[in-house]
């Protein structure tokens, strides 16, 4: 239970967790195709995606700033349009609860003439499945972002607790995500402590 007002506007960021491979995905219509996209040798950024965030991450990867070598991007196209992205980031330094082999999904999105069609869903237990058993995968969202907390629901996810962003050298783009209230993995209602 939150003991003030101003400790409830703090933790405004829930994290999700999935210890073990979600269910298997049911398959997507043959309109839409999945490739898991990882940084090689001249290619940092996926085709159809900006140069600004991707760029960042793939150098992060070859400057080893990551936990692990597993950053990769799932990208769903429909017809070859980009309709959905989820990037899966190892721990570094916005992540500092996250343990070596540990991966976070996140920066997701979803074109709008797609959503409301388990895209997002999909995506999450496509990557607990292909990335293997054996570690922890994280999903961290607003509180205020229902549409993204039922996704992580429905894709096996469990709220692991609520944290708050803690900027660095007062910049929020260097600071770090702190899970600082963890929750009983079995409560019937972690969303309203």
């Amino acid at each position: 239970m939150m003991s003030s007002p101003e400790k409830s506007l703090d933790h405004n960021w829930l994290f999700f967790l999935c210890r073990e491979p979600s269910p298997e995905p049911s398959g997507l219509p043959k309109e839409y195709s999945i490739e898991m996209w990882k940084p090689r040798s001249g290619r940092f950024v996926p085709t159809g995606l900006p140069v600004m965030p991707f760029a960042v991450w793939s150098a992060f990867h070859y400057l080893r700033v990551f936990a692990n070598r597993d950053y990769a991007l799932l990208l769903i196209r429909f017809c070859g349009h980009l309709v959905h992205r989820s990037v899966i980031t190892p721990g570094y330094f916005r992540f500092p609860f996250m343990e070596r082999k540990d991966l976070q999904i996140g920066d997701t999105w979803t074109h709008d003439d797609h959503r409301g069609k388990g895209l997002a869903t999909f995506a999450l237990r496509h990557i607990t499945r292909c990335c293997g058993s054996g570690r922890r995968y994280w999903y961290v969202v607003s509180r205020d972002n229902a549409s993204s907390i039922r996704v992580a629901q429905k894709a096996g996810f469990e709220c692991a607790g609520l944290g708050k962003r803690a900027p660095r050298a007062r910049l929020n783009i260097l600071g770090a995500f702190v899970l600082s209230n963890s929750l009983h993995l079995d409560a019937p209602e972690p969303l309203h402590e």
